[in-house]
């Protein structure tokens, strides 16, 4: 019997490993991993900027001052993204978030107008929601 075909298994997802793997009968399960979970972060640099679907964290510094026009793909449910004012002006020169489709918590826009605020940006499958 593997474990693989037992409704009461343990799957192993992408970078994890579980042994054994077959048999009957097994007392210890090991499971190992190949390291930490690591968020990718990428500094931003000008506006407009559109957020990339390997994005997870961005963090607004523009080397010229102004306002930031930020872009999110269509979402995927579960995609989290976190949005941040990373030079400390957004009270100046607010983040405007617009999705592809759909709303931010009912809203077309949300926007980051506080020195280094941040928005934590979730697709439930229907919309954008704040977290």
């Amino acid at each position: 019997m593997s474990y693989s075909n037992n409704p009461r298994s343990i799957i192993a997802g992408t970078g994890i490993t579980i042994t054994p793997t077959t048999g009957t009968g097994a007392n210890t399960v090991t499971i190992t991993s190949n390291g930490l979970a690591l968020e990718p972060v990428r500094i931003a640099l000008v506006s407009p900027d559109t957020v990339l679907a390997t994005d997870s964290i961005v963090s607004y510094q523009l080397t010229v001052p102004g306002a930031v026009a930020v872009a999110l793909p269509a979402g995927i449910t579960g995609t989290v993204y976190y949005i941040k004012d990373g030079t400390g002006d957004a009270a100046v020169n607010n983040i405007t978030i617009t999705p592809a489709a759909g709303t931010i918590d009912g809203a077309a826009t949300a926007t980051i107008n506080t020195n280094f605020g941040a928005l934590t940006l979730a697709y439930t499958g229907a919309k954008w929601e704040i977290i």
